[in-house]
């Protein structure tokens, strides 16, 4: 496999990017249609201040920037567990079909039905393992190239937002919203929704860092990973569904956030090169810190509107996607 050399000293990227991230968090809790300054964040975080300063950051944003980075992290690291292991440098949950199957899942179940919060991550994550899974059948599941993979997981996302249209048109009432829903969104996640998806995210990603071993051996050939003592399949199998089971949880809150799964990954493993033990780590955190920047430039851009921040980061992402197809690197050496 054919690895470049780490640009930059990985305590140096961890450094930096907590730093950056901690100072997007504070934006976080400033911005918004009444900015707070830094002494009335203070002052509100300590239980004091006035009471629409304290509701604004403490109900609102605080929760809001903490679903947020965690979303971010999930889909940076889901993304890097799914190039690492099927070694293809252009999927991600967004172009594999996972995240509009997700979303079609919750659609039909919010339209058909009156849900419990509950139920949505498991429908969500249902709908994304029979559309990942899609995907991955009509690609070849031997062959995994990356422009097949993209463009199976293409036909796979337009036949879900096909059949999500379909599903809006007779809504009735709740189309507005799920419209908005479906542009990928943090407006409105407060503590309520930071509970409920916590779990979902949480217990993967700390499986998914401490089986650091395994993922490292996936990036061999399989012949060579099998001669280790690695079972390929069973293991790529689990990183696969875990990687799954955290994207499509986030969708059932979120809605769906495209391209964070693919640039973040992309920025880690080109900074890291060839040490593989901070890749997930720091795609977590380049996750965290672009989907975090995003939803403040989604609060600002049109103000006193707000952006759906899933039109931000496919503005980010679309254009990485087209430098990716036409790179002329081979997907091992990216």
């Amino acid at each position: 496999m054919m690895e470049s050399e780490p640009t930059v000293r990985p305590c140096r990227l961890y450094a930096l990017a907590i730093l950056i991230l901690s100072i997007l968090f504070v934006l976080g809790l400033m911005a918004g249609s009444r900015w707070v300054s830094l002494s009335s964040l203070w002052a509100a975080l300590n239980g004091g201040g006035d009471l629409l300063t304290k509701i604004s950051v403490v109900e609102l944003r605080l929760p809001r920037n903490m679903l947020g980075m965690l979303g971010g992290a999930a889909l940076g690291v889901a993304g890097a567990v799914i190039q690492g292991v099927t070694r293809n440098p252009l999927a991600s949950p967004g172009l594999t079909g996972v995240i509009a199957s997700a979303a079609l899942a919750v659609v039909s179940l919010r339209t058909l039905a009156s849900p419990d919060a509950f139920w949505l991550p498991l429908m969500a994550l249902a709908g994304g393992l029979v559309g990942g899974a899609l995907t991955f059948v009509i690609a070849g599941r031997q062959q995994l190239q990356p422009e097949r993979v993209v463009l199976a997981g293409i036909a796979v996302t337009s036949l879900a937002t096909a059949v999500t249209t379909g599903l809006l048109l007779v809504s009735g009432a709740e189309a507005a919203e799920l419209y908005y829903w479906l542009a990928g969104s943090l407006m409105g996640r407060g503590w309520v929704q930071l509970e409920l998806v916590l779990p979902w995210l949480v217990l993967p990603l700390v499986v998914l860092f401490f089986m650091h071993r395994p993922f490292k051996l996936l990036q061999l050939d399989d012949d060579l990973a099998l001669a280790m003592g690695l079972a390929v399949g069973r293991w790529r199998l689990t990183f696969l569904l875990l990687a799954l089971l955290v994207a499509a949880a986030l969708v059932a809150f979120t809605g769906p956030i495209v391209f964070i799964g693919l640039v973040a990954p992309h920025i880690a493993k080109r900074l890291i090169g060839s040490q593989i033990k901070h890749w997930l780590p720091l795609s977590a955190l380049f996750g965290a810190l672009l989907l975090l920047a995003a939803d403040i430039l989604a609060r600002q851009l049109a103000f006193p509107q707000e952006l759906p921040v899933g039109m931000l980061t496919a503005l980010i992402g679309a254009p990485w996607l087209i430098y990716l197809l036409n790179t002329k690197q081979s997907p091992r050496s990216v």
